[in-house]
Order: structure tokens, then C-alpha cells, then sequence
């Protein structure tokens, strides 16, 4: 989800300041209507946290009114910078000592608060500004149909106003889009077809797309990835659910890949994945929402390792060590025949696997992230995008 944070801090009509204000906003990835009620202001989640000070020159007392308002502007229910809800103070607040408010305290149920030196402060709130149900129909229905406020900019103001006429506003302006994109890339696809979705490498690159998160740590991603064995296994959800090359520890479920990742390297330490055989792999999203943690699940993509392994009737002295498995996959299996096979420029010599770059030498784990995920290329508005890797020329040497 991407996220537009405004803060304004405006001062009107002073001399001096009266009351300082810090306000600290709680960010999620997705709200739900559940977290407010329009009715009485009730308020499940922190949405803001609020201190109040009394100014260096103000009097022994200050009191204040306090306003909370969520604004709606949403083209897809045709609303333009409507009121969802609007709740304040009836009476002045009295601050002496310094006093923390949230939106959790602004309702009809609340009747007095604490200020840091234990004094209680009359508190009276009423529902100034509600939306009208009746003219929001839509509204309503499409928040009952999934529980969350639909796509919009959502601005979330807190006013507070001195008896003396000193303002002060601070808002959270929120670009709400619900998650929508949460799909796997690369490698793999249908069972169906095995033989289009083959990895040229034991330690493949994982690769999917999802809705960013404009906080990194509001997303963290999770992959599985399991054997598909077809004699145990009536389906690849079975499969996924069996027991796990990812993670190793069966305890987990899932394995952590990071916080706005949406790449992931197969790791060394968790042991080669075997040629001839077939995986399926699934990448699970933690989104903080307001009604706590959300998980989104990933389709199933199916992929098999490429097996260089020579049948029976030939050779068996025929290559497959990893340098030949690496020149395999560039040059492919014809133009390698064609070169080191029986009457080729190359018949009889075997890949050493010193492998150079621009005249620098690289190892060959270098090359199958090439292989698997192609060139990195980035464009001019810093977006990077895998270019497949492209055999221009082939020169063999002794």
C-alpha cells in the first residue's frame, strides 16, 4: 500500500504559544471501520497519540477544545472531501500538567482522563459530524462486504484550540489501496507441464510481485517451498503442506525472507535441490492492518530441477559436473553437442570451470543467479527490471 504522510502544524492570531502539541500517528497497511464507530467515536486501535503541555509563557491553567475528524475523498464512491466522522470536546479541557490523549479517548463513554500528575480532568465529548447513512449506501455496503474502508485518501485531523483563539492543526494524510497484488514470477507454473517450467540451477533465484508497502516493516514476506512427489501427493497443495526443504525446521512453517523483499536466493546451506525432481513453492505476506496482522497467501507455482544426467544408451562419460550444467544453460543442449559432440571444435575437452567476466573471475553461483534471474537493468525513473541473458558470440580455446 502506498502511504502519504502530511503533518501541519499552523499557529493563528498569538503572541506566544499557549499549548505545545506532540502527536505521534500509529501507520498501517490497511484500516478497517471496525477500528471506529460514527456513532459514539468508539475506537478499538490507536490511531494517534497525542501530548499536551501547557507553553513556557501560558498561564497556570489552559483550556482547550480538542476536534478529531476522518476525512473521505474517494473516486470510487464518488464522494469529494466528505465527513466521515467528527467528534469534540462539549466543555474546555483543563491542562495544568502535561496529559496524553488518544483517539481512544474521544467517545461518549469517556467522562475523564489523567493528567501525568495523577489529576483527573472532566472529559465530555459529543459526535458533532457523522456521514450520512442514507446518502452512502454504497459505502456501507462495500465496507460490510469486506470489513475495510475502500480506496481513498483519508485525512485524519486533530485540532486544538486555546479560550485565547491559539489553533493548532495536525493531520495524517492517508492514500488508502487495499492489497490487491500479491503473485508469484519466477520459476515454476502449472503441474501440468513440467518440462516449460525447468531451473538450469540447484539454487534458483524466487522472484514474485506484491503491493509495496510505503513503511518497509509494515510487510514482511514468508516462503515455503516443498518436494511434489506424484506417487504421495494427489495435488500440489498436498504437496505444500508435506514436509519442507523451506524451511528446514518443520516447526516454522514458513521461512523469513525479509521485511519489503521481493526477491529471495535459494541458500547454500539448505542443501541442493535434486535434478529430475519437482518443487512447488508459495510466498505468504504479514500486513499490520488495524485489526491486527493480515496474512495474504500466494498462488502455488511448480518447477523441476533440469536433469543433464546422460541416458542409459549413452556415454557414460559425458560431463555434468556444475561448470557443465552452467555452460549447459547458456549455450543450450543443441549448440553444445554441436561443439563439444562427436566431430565438434571442442569433442573430448571438459568445462574446468575458471570462468571470467570483463576479464575478472567470477565463481560459478555468479552465474546461475545470472542465468535465473537475467541482467539487472535500471531505467530512468530507478525502477530496476531482469533483462534474459543473450549469447552473442561462442569461442572455444584450448
Amino acid at each position: 500500500m502506498r502511504k502519504i504522510f502530511t503533518t501541519v502544524l499552523l499557529f493563528l492570531n498569538i503572541s506566544f504559544s499557549q499549548i505545545d502539541v506532540d502527536v505521534t500517528w500509529t501507520p498501517y497497511v490497511t484500516y478497517y471501520l471496525s477500528m471506529f464507530d460514527i456513532n459514539t467515536g468508539e475506537s478499538n486501535m490507536p490511531i494517534f497519540l497525542a501530548e499536551l503541555r501547557r507553553g513556557s509563557n501560558a498561564p497556570e491553567t489552559v483550556n482547550i477544545n480538542v476536534e478529531f475528524e476522518i476525512i473521505i475523498d474517494s473516486d470510487v464512491l464518488g464522494v469529494n472531501n466528505q465527513t466521515l466522522a467528527k467528534v469534540e470536546t462539549i466543555q474546555p479541557l483543563p491542562i495544568t500538567a502535561p496529559v496524553r490523549l488518544s483517539n481512544m479517548d474521544l467517545n461518549l463513554s469517556t467522562d475523564q482522563i489523567f493528567d501525568d500528575s495523577g489529576q483527573p480532568l472532566s472529559l465530555s465529548i459529543g459526535v458533532t459530524e457523522k456521514i450520512d447513512a442514507s446518502e452512502m449506501e454504497e459505502m456501507f455496503n462495500a465496507i460490510v462486504q469486506t470489513g475495510r474502508l475502500p480506496d481513498g485518501i483519508y485525512t485524519f485531523r486533530i485540532i486544538i484550540t486555546t479560550e485565547d483563539g491559539q489553533q493548532i492543526i495536525e493531520e495524517d494524510v492517508l492514500n488508502i489501496a487495499n492489497p490487491s497484488v500479491h503473485q508469484l514470477i519466477t520459476p515454476g507454473g502449472s503441474l501440468a507441464d513440467t518440462s516449460i517450467n525447468e531451473v538450469y540451477t540447484s539454487f534458483p533465484i524466487f522472484q514474485w510481485e506484491s503491493d509495496p508497502c510505503n513503511i518497509a516493516t509494515d510487510c514482511e514476506y514468508f516462503i515455503r517451498l516443498a518436494e511434489y512427489n506424484p506417487q504421495e501427493h494427489s495435488s500440489i497443495d498436498q504437496a505444500i503442506e508435506s514436509i519442507t526443504r523451506l524451511p528446514l525446521n518443520q516447526s516454522q512453517g514458513y521461512e523469513s525472507v525479509g521485511f519489503g523483499a521481493t526477491t529471495f536466493q535459494y541458500p547454500t546451506d539448505a542443501g541442493d535441490l535434486e535434478p529430475g525432481k519437482i518443487y512447488v513453492w508459495q510466498v505468504k505476506k504479514d500486513l499490520i492492518t488495524t485489526s491486527g496482522t493480515e496474512e495474504l497467501l500466494s498462488d502455488i507455482l511448480v518447477f523441476k530441477i533440469k536433469d543433464f544426467s546422460p541416458p542409459e544408451s549413452q556415454s557414460s562419460q559425458n560431463n555434468t559436473s556444475p561448470a557443465d550444467i552452467v555452460l549447459r544453460s547458456l549455450i543450450g543442449d543443441d549448440m553444445l553437442d554441436q561443439i563439444f559432440g562427436s566431430g565438434g571444435e571442442g569433442e573430448g575437452s571438459v568445462a574446468n570451470g575458471n570462468i571470467t567476466l570483463n576479464g575478472d573471475a567470477v565463481d560459478i553461483s555468479f552465474v546461475q543467479n545470472l542465468i535465473s534471474m537475467g541482467l539487472s537493468i535500471v531505467d530512468e525513473d530507478g525502477n530496476e527490471n531482469f533483462r534474459p541473458l543473450e549469447i552473442l558470440s561462442i569461442e572455444v580455446s584450448e
